[in-house]
């Protein structure tokens, strides 16, 4: 079977990603567009830069072609963002673009856009999946190639032309920063870098090259895997450190003096700059899992707030119909709709320098007067693997009541995305199960670092035998 997660469908390639059922897949997105009855006559392809995405993507073309609709390829690797962006300025039925997005070196995957640029709705890729099993059992995999229905274009242009009238250019440039970038060995080299030398910012780029095995690790931005960008900083003694995942649409933002900016503080930060600075009145959109410190900064404000499920796809319709122009999640996810309503770490980098330019302080010092005016939100999230033992934990957990655990009292159960205990005094933790990879999530968020190691080790104990 093929799952859409929250984010798409993705599968260890060779495994669950093959072509057959790549080609099958397509063959169901086609069939099931057609199905809503609007004209389905140009579909957006793009690719990351994994391995056999590029063979992928063009096989996809072939079979959406074949079809007898015009399969628009990109003519290299591109940020998933892009390929939203290039929906919307083609006038495209949908778009796919094929990535793993941060998991490891071994997954690949798939993901589909709407014509309005948004990650396609669960109810979507319901239907996806339900064509996808009612093909596999007759598939003969063979189709009539129509080459002269298989063309190129590239989404660049048009995307950096978006940033460059966003973005305050002419602040950044002022203030003289000096800039690391680095994408992680994926798809927006050649994007945050050129748009900052184009600009005439000082900058220094890292991990600049294609590598489908990303130097040996899951292309996210951790910590860990920024260390390098650290050192970078250190040497040059730039200002600001700017990273992108594999594909693009999430970040990594490291301070004056190689420290990481973890991404809820970053999403807070931008959010009350963009309310302070630039004029942003709209919705704010958060996950049940987001930190409580983008809802205290949007109240700061008196922005209305809408929280939904952990994925981006659920802040899509919202950020088009107007009911949101911001939104964010706690795993390093931006929107501003003013550029697109989807999320890109491009866009979030690129904010970020504006900030630190105009406000002519580093991101430490905003975030300590941030939380002076707010309040502290001292936020944490792990996970552990997946297994036959810790999901029959899971689920007892969700079964159960819960109106005390360990003295904390509980105030509110909430189950509308796993289990979420509130507790006395607004500190919180979540269990959830990932909708990307074989995870649990588990979160906590107290008032203090102290609370918030204390609820993380309450989490912990969700799955340890000696709990019932």
């Amino acid at each position: 079977m093929v799952r859409f997660g929250t984010s798409g469908w993705r599968g260890i390639i060779g495994r669950e990603l093959t072509f057959r059922r790549v080609r099958m897949v397509v063959q169901a997105i086609v069939e099931t567009l057609r199905e809503e009855g609007r004209p389905v006559d140009r579909i957006a392809v793009g690719f990351d830069t994994r391995m056999l995405s590029e063979k992928f993507a063009a096989t996809a073309a072939q079979l959406i072609a074949s079809n007898g609709i015009t399969a628009e390829l990109v003519p290299r690797d591109v940020p998933s963002p892009v390929v939203a962006s290039m929906v919307r300025e083609r006038g495209a039925a949908a778009g796919i673009t094929f990535t793993g997005s941060h998991n490891a070196p071994e997954y690949n995957g798939l993901k589909i856009y709407t014509a309005d640029g948004i990650l396609a709705p669960e109810a979507f890729t319901d239907r996806v999946e339900r064509r996808f099993a009612a093909l596999e059992g007759h598939w003969d995999d063979t189709f009539l190639p129509k080459p002269e229905l298989v063309g190129a274009h590239d989404p660049k242009p048009a995307y950096l032309a978006s940033l460059q009238e966003l973005v305050d250019w002419e602040a950044i440039r002022s203030a003289g920063l000096k800039v690391v970038v680095d994408p992680l060995f994926g798809s927006a080299r050649e994007y945050l870098d050129h748009i900052l030398l184009e600009n005439e910012i000082a900058v220094d780029v890292i991990h600049n090259t294609r590598d489908p095995y990303f130097g040996g690790y899951a292309p996210d931005c951790t910590s860990e895997n920024l260390a390098r960008l650290r050192e970078e900083m250190r040497r040059s003694g730039a200002d600001l450190g700017l990273s992108t995942d594999g594909d693009g649409d999430r970040f990594g933002i490291v301070d004056r003096g190689a420290r990481l900016c973890d991404s809820t503080t970053a999403l807070a930060l931008i959010l009350d700059y963009l309310a302070r600075r630039r004029g942003l009145r709209g919705g704010v959109g958060y996950t049940i899992a987001t930190s409580g410190l983008i809802n205290a900064v949007a109240r700061s404000h008196g922005l209305k707030l809408v929280e939904t499920a952990v994925g981006f796809r659920s802040f899509g319709p919202l950020l088009v119909d107007g009911t949101l122009e911001y939104a964010g999640e706690e795993s390093a996810g931006l929107a501003w709709a003013r550029h697109l309503p989807e999320r890109d770490g491009v866009l979030a980098c690129l904010l970020a320098a504006e900030m630190v330019a105009v406000e002519g302080k580093g991101l430490g010092e905003l975030a300590r007067t941030l939380t002076e005016r707010v309040g502290v939100y001292a936020f944490k999230r792990v996970q552990v693997p997946l297994t036959e033992r810790s999901r029959e934990l899971y689920e007892r957990r969700l079964r159960q009541e819960w109106s005390r655990v360990d003295g904390h009292r509980v105030v509110d159960v909430d189950r509308s995305d796993g289990l979420k205990l509130i507790f006395d005094g607004g500190g919180w933790i979540l269990i959830r199960l990932a909708g990307t990879e074989p995870m649990i999530r588990l979160y906590a968020e107290g008032r203090s670092a102290g609370e918030r190691r204390e609820l993380m080790r309450l989490a912990r104990t969700f799955f340890s035998e000696r709990r019932r």
